[in-house]
């Protein structure tokens, strides 16, 4: 006999499959990974994963012609909305959410449906019930990255890097020899154990509420390909990353700022490390950050 599947438990499946496919990678990885109802941002690698699931109605006519098509696309209506659930909670910086922004302008939120139906499937399976279950990803980088990123993040035409060229963040810097190693290579934040929370658009700040990495810092060539920052659970897992070369300045922060958590404040003398380093403004405007972050639940 086949099961009949009722609404409450699709949902509860479908939640246990995506926590049992997401928390080990957390724990083994050191990657930052947001769990939300509707799906997960895994900020480390820059994804939105959501699942779609449609049941027959009645399990008798499972096999009935039309029926599988007709499933199949209620999963993608269900991915779909999922979808657009976990991208609004996602934070663009301290003061607003992706939500925020596609409330105050009826256009930007037409983008994201748009982006949301173009979203690619990256699993679809088909259960002995019947029931067809989907996934759909979309990354925070590229197209998504473009149309989310506020305007205030501007091209930056001549980017000075230590390499005549350097295409992305992905591609790790030359380093020449010099006092300890050479010059930093990437930045690296140790924001644990102050309740940070990441987002689009990061803003570290000293004590003296002076930007020392915001928008203003960064060619938005960089920002919109490999976000503003990379982040992690523990500091190996930053210093693996191949985004902050070989060689990356760490600082510890103290706490995040009163404007919100997203925003970090380090301190006057870690600020003037950063700054006394004659190609920091090279990395930094190539998005060579990363930081890292506690592993908690943040919705």
């Amino acid at each position: 006999m086949k099961a009949k599947f009722t609404f409450s438990t699709i949902v509860g499946l479908t939640l246990l499959l995506v926590l049992s496919r997401t928390a080990p990678g957390m724990a083994a990885n050191g990657m930052l990974i947001q769990q939300l109802d509707s799906g997960c941002v895994n900020w480390s690698i820059g994804i939105v994963r959501v699942n779609g699931i449609a049941a027959p109605v009645d399990s008798d006519d499972s096999e009935l012609p039309g029926q599988l098509s007709g499933r199949l696309d209620a999963a993608r209506r269900m991915a779909e909305s999922n979808l657009l659930q976990t991208v609004n909670a996602i934070r663009i910086n301290a003061v607003s959410r992706v939500a925020d922004r596609a409330a105050r302008n009826p256009d930007f939120q037409e983008g994201l449906v748009a982006l949301a139906r173009n979203a690619p499937i990256t699993r679809q399976e088909y259960l002995s019930d019947g029931t067809v279950e989907i996934e759909l990803t979309m990354k925070l980088t590229g197209g998504f990255g473009q149309f989310v990123l506020p305007e205030e993040i501007r091209q930056v035409d001549s980017v000075v890097t230590m390499s005549s060229a350097m295409p992305d963040a992905n591609q790790p810097p030359a380093r020449t020899d010099g006092a300890e190693g050479g010059p930093y290579t990437g930045l690296i934040i140790d924001a644990t154990g102050i309740g940070a929370a990441p987002s689009l658009v990061p803003v570290v700040v000293d004590e003296s509420e002076e930007v020392v990495y915001g928008p203003a810092f960064v060619s938005r060539e960089f920002a919109v390909s490999s976000g503003m920052s990379g982040f992690a659970t523990t500091l190996a897992a930053a210093r693996s990353h191949k985004r902050v070369g070989d060689h990356p300045l760490v600082i510890k922060a103290l706490r995040t700022r009163s404007t919100g958590k997203t925003d970090i404040v380090v301190s006057k003398t870690d600020a003037a490390r950063l700054r006394s380093s004659v190609v920091h403004l090279n990395f930094l405007k190539a998005c060579r950050v990363s930081i890292v972050m506690d592993l908690k639940p943040d919705p």
